[in-house]
């Protein structure tokens, strides 16, 4: 077994790597993973789906929050979540929530979405433009998850802000600790009110769903505020940040807009060509607590493992020519932005959805859509390099 000092070293922190880490990832090809002093990075597309499959292998945030010092407990409510367990408490916590989240469910939103991503495009077009992430791509998920829980729309733009800053733990980075705790708060109190709302009232709600698993036992009522604590922060930062950076490939290459103009069915594919070249988290953490043997290498027990998502998704040796953005490619492989295995993510499809729905309104909406400026900002949270933009656009009406 191979030891992590015989890997090459990269400097995380240094200038060539932030400035370009696609390039120091294909000098180290054909290898899969380097070192560096806070850990393991792994950037091929094997080595990174190798990371998501390995039962000896964590989620990173669990060991940043302890770092932070952030008292999980306090945040979620000290139930069980499906990011925080593995084995037969994570598959039964992941039968109980996947009771709502099936095509039906997801087919039966998709009306809604359209009628709203309609709403929210058709001021940008009357205006002759505007920031489009404040405008369109960040008022989605929040009513969204409104909807999946049964909860009053007005409170979309709450959940969207608390979500932000929640998701910060991801950085590992103390100083957002106080602004994190202080939104944890926000969150769990939003949480107990809708819960004692929806045992009055429920419904047809993924909420009324995991209440009902409460009351047959199946879980407790920690066990319901971690599970929506966690689904609260999942579903709509990300979703959003997706959606405007489909929108700044597209923007920024006119033909590939073109092209799924020409052929509105590649549609779908093309969101997943975009997700492959500007992934929303670039690079995230995992963790062996115990150790692990990782495609023959040996993780020492309490080592991190960076996940390099965009070094995968330009690994050549599973994407020809990967810098390349077309629209039309058929994909060898899925792109990682859901993860893989065991911790796919349970609300993939309705964000794809979302993405679907948006696209489609736009493709109906704008010939086409020119940026204004340079559209990508990027926003380094510390380790996850988490790509975030503001992208003022002039639409031009089909």
């Amino acid at each position: 077994m191979d030891s992590i000092h015989q890997l090459p070293e990269i400097d995380i922190d240094g200038d060539a790597f932030r400035a370009a880490p696609l390039d120091t990832f294909d000098a180290l090809r054909p290898g899969w993973a380097a070192r560096s002093d806070r850990g393991v990075e792994v950037f091929s597309y094997r080595g990174v789906e190798a990371v998501y499959r390995n039962t000896d292998i964590v989620a990173g945030v669990i060991k940043l929050m302890q770092d932070m010092g952030l008292d999980e407990e306090a945040m979620t409510g000290g139930g069980a979540n499906l990011q925080g367990n593995d084995g037969p408490d994570h598959d039964r916590l992941r039968r109980i929530v996947s009771r709502w989240f099936t095509p039906r469910t997801v087919t039966q939103l998709q009306p809604r979405v359209e009628a709203l991503c309609t709403s929210l495009i058709a001021p940008l077009t009357e205006a002759g433009g505007g920031e489009f992430m404040t405008s369109v791509a960040r008022k989605i998920p929040g009513p969204v998850f409104c909807w999946m829980i049964g909860a009053p729309d007005e409170l979309g733009d709450r959940i969207f802000a608390l979500s932000e800053v929640v998701l910060l733990a991801f950085s590992g980075d103390a100083k957002h600790t106080d602004a994190i705790m202080e939104s944890a708060i926000g969150m769990r109190e939003l949480i107990d009110s809708l819960v004692d709302e929806k045992r009055q009232n429920p419904a047809d709600d993924l909420l009324s769903v995991l209440l009902t698993a409460e009351k047959d036992g199946e879980i407790s009522l920690d066990d319901v505020h971690s599970l929506m604590f966690e689904m609260l922060g999942a579903s709509t930062d990300n979703t959003a940040h997706s959606a405007g950076l489909a929108a700044s490939v597209l923007g920024t290459h006119p033909d590939q807009w073109r092209a799924i103009q020409a052929q509105p069915g590649i549609l779908e594919n093309a969101l997943e060509e975009c997700a492959r070249v500007e992934p929303r988290v670039r690079c995230d953490s995992a963790w062996a607590p115990e150790g692990a043997n990782l495609l023959g290498l040996d993780i020492p027990a309490d080592a991190m493992v960076w996940q390099h998502t965009i070094g995968a998704h330009m690994d050549p040796e599973v994407f020809p020519d990967p810098r390349t953005i077309d629209v039309t490619r058929k994909l060898p492989a899925s792109q990682l932005n859901f993860g893989v295995g065991r911790h796919y993510c349970l609300g993939a499809a309705l964000a794809r959805m979302e993405l679907r729905s948006l696209y489609g309104v736009m493709l109906r909406e704008w010939e086409s859509f020119e940026p204004v400026g340079d559209p990508r900002v990027e926003r380094d949270t510390d380790g996850s390099f988490v790509r975030e933009l503001t992208f003022t656009c002039t639409p031009r009406q089909a």
